[in-house]
């Protein structure tokens, strides 16, 4: 896909989480959410059919046809340093680029047609987009729409260049050209808290809207009102949603951010068993008759000593001087 449906996903996101506070809350054109693992899918299918783990869970992270190949990929943002990335792979960044301030609200998309996505930054109404991934200056300013507007980014007359819309609820003022002035084309499409994704579902040129409940998308490859062209099931409803030609075939789909997984808790260690009781000294017989140094231990002797009082017989052994009870008490202390 171009760089410019990208974008327009990531313009979508952000309007989405500006009007909807959506669970992924995206700005401009970061898709929000957390997580560093991404399932990327060709196809309008359940399946995705690139995974991947890239940057940290808690990046900003940006969509684009960064290199002009004609293929979607991501890049980070920490502060005002972008760290882009021209395959959907992990490992290091391809480039680095500082571009604005840490707190701007930035936009992706191919603004002057050339195939490649690049940043603007948007303070207020006021836009300053950049033809080139470098520092420096803005190479060109515009002011569209409200301050408080929600922003979507796309190619919307498929002249290979991307513009904006200002959503207001449910309804889009698309423009054409980045300048002040009148929306070319004004529609209403879904519902006022729907989050919305922008790209070319249909891979005609042009971009259009997707409206997303939960985990179903319902796809307009026309911007209209009406009913959906196509409605897909994908992801759970707690994902987040990206938007790209992942696979260059000039169609936009759709791929997930998701937190890595948990580890299972360890296991609980197994109680440890209750420590036996020590075993209770044997009695020694009745006969032949025993004294205080015949037995090993005071125990032994207190053993023989209740053993025959119980049996009737009482102090066979006569270990119990003084009638107390104790046997051996003054031989063992």
């Amino acid at each position: 896909m171009s760089a410019r449906r990208m974008i327009a996903a990531a313009g979508v996101a952000c309007l989405t989480a500006v009007l909807v506070a959506a669970p992924a809350g995206a700005k401009g054109g970061e898709i929000g959410g957390s997580g560093n693992q991404y399932f990327l899918s060709d196809t309008f299918s359940a399946k995705a059919n690139t995974e991947f783990s890239y940057g940290s869970a808690t990046d900003d992270v940006f969509v684009g046809d960064w290199d002009g190949n004609g293929t979607d990929t991501l890049a980070l943002r920490r502060g005002a340093t972008f760290y882009i990335k021209n395959s959907n792979a992990g490992g290091n960044a391809d480039q680095v680029v500082t571009y604005g301030r840490p707190g701007d609200v930035v936009l992706v998309g191919d603004w002057d047609g050339n195939g490649t996505d690049t940043f603007a930054v948007r303070r207020g109404a006021e836009y300053h987009v950049k033809n080139s991934l470098a520092g420096g200056p803005a190479d060109h300013r515009a002011v569209y729409g409200r301050a408080g507007d929600a922003i979507l980014v796309g190619d919307w007359d498929g002249d290979g260049k991307d513009t904006f819309a200002v959503r207001r609820g449910s309804e889009y003022h698309v423009k054409n050209s980045i300048s002040a002035g009148r929306a070319d084309q004004v529609a209403v499409y879904g519902r006022a808290n729907d989050d919305v994704y922008v790209g070319d579902f249909d891979g005609d040129g042009d971009d259009s809207f997707t409206v997303r409940r939960g985990a179903t998308y319902y796809v307009a490859n026309v911007i209209r009102p009406g009913s959906a062209d196509r409605t897909i099931v994908y992801g759970r409803t707690t994902d987040t949603t990206l938007v790209g030609d992942w696979n260059g075939d000039g169609t936009d789909t759709l791929g997930l951010r998701r937190p890595a997984p948990q580890p299972a808790p360890a296991p609980a260690p197994a109680p440890k068993p209750a420590p036996k009781p020590a075993p209770k000294p044997a009695h020694r017989p009745s006969s032949p008759d025993l004294d205080c140094p015949d037995f090993r231990t005071k125990a032994e002797a207190q053993a023989t000593l209740d053993y025959w009082k119980a049996q009737g017989l009482g102090d066979v052994h006569r270990l119990d001087a003084d009638k107390d009870g104790e046997a051996c008490e003054s031989y063992f202390g």
